[in-house]
């Protein structure tokens, strides 16, 4: 058990070194996500595919969070590549991003009528009490500035908005000022996803970011049991 523990610390010192310069500061030069403009609304380009083949596509590395407790099942780099396509349309910043994930994991929820949206889907018992979803999010800074906040959530100084995609729940805004703060503010957002021929496309609507914002984004394969900060993860990557 010893032996486990020390190994356990020692991946978690290597996996943050790793990232520790993508933290705090500028994101690294050369990470940069240029924007298509286009003369679609925000709500056409969120459906329509064939507008979406006339933006860029960038190819953004994924880290795996490593393991935490002795309990956590590993998981390997099963998506180590996401693909996304960023366009400014009706003044808003769309996002499209894009994964090969043959699992699918999702589900219909039924809804609780007449409930505000962070309280809209029934609990019930299941058997299947460990069943995950497949979910997306995008990350960027609350406040902008000069500072890149943490990878970790943001921190106190430097907060975060967090536009979190789930297969079974649908789209949720978050926000966050550091590990083990999250929450949803209650508020959602445009978005539209599709899965066909094992390969997710979520495309979101955030809004009308300024050039020089870092973004930084998120995955979830619910068959590896993903959830919280169990995830895929990119550094921080800057919008043009």
């Amino acid at each position: 058990m010893r032996t486990n523990r020390v190994t356990l610390l020692l991946v978690v010192v290597l996996a943050t070194s790793t990232i520790a310069g993508a933290q705090a500061g500028k994101a690294p030069a050369g990470q940069t996500l240029n924007a298509t403009s286009l003369s679609a609304t925000a709500d056409v380009l969120l459906n329509d595919p064939a507008l979406w083949g006339q933006v860029s596509a960038h190819r953004i590395s994924l880290n795996r969070t490593p393991p935490l407790y002795d309990t956590d099942e590993p998981a390997s780099l099963e998506i180590p590549v996401l693909e996304v396509r960023v366009a400014r349309a009706g003044g808003k910043v769309l996002v499209q991003m894009s994964w090969a994930d043959p699992t699918h994991d999702s589900a219909a929820l039924p809804e609780v009528p007449n409930t505000p949206p962070e309280t809209r889907f029934r609990k019930l018992p299941t058997e299947a009490d460990d069943r995950f979803f497949d979910a997306a999010a995008v990350m960027f800074p609350t406040k902008p500035g000069a500072v890149t906040p943490s990878l970790q959530m943001g921190d106190t100084d430097d907060p975060v908005q967090i536009y979190y995609w789930n297969a079974a729940r649908g789209p949720m805004l978050m926000e966050a000022a550091g590990r083990g703060t999250t929450r949803r503010t209650g508020a959602s957002f445009a978005a539209h996803a599709a899965n066909e021929k094992g390969r997710w496309t979520v495309a979101i609507e955030l809004p009308d970011l300024p050039a020089g914002t870092p973004l930084a984004f998120a995955i979830w394969n619910g068959s590896q049991k993903d959830r919280d900060g169990r995830k895929y993860f990119s550094v921080w990557q800057v919008l043009q």
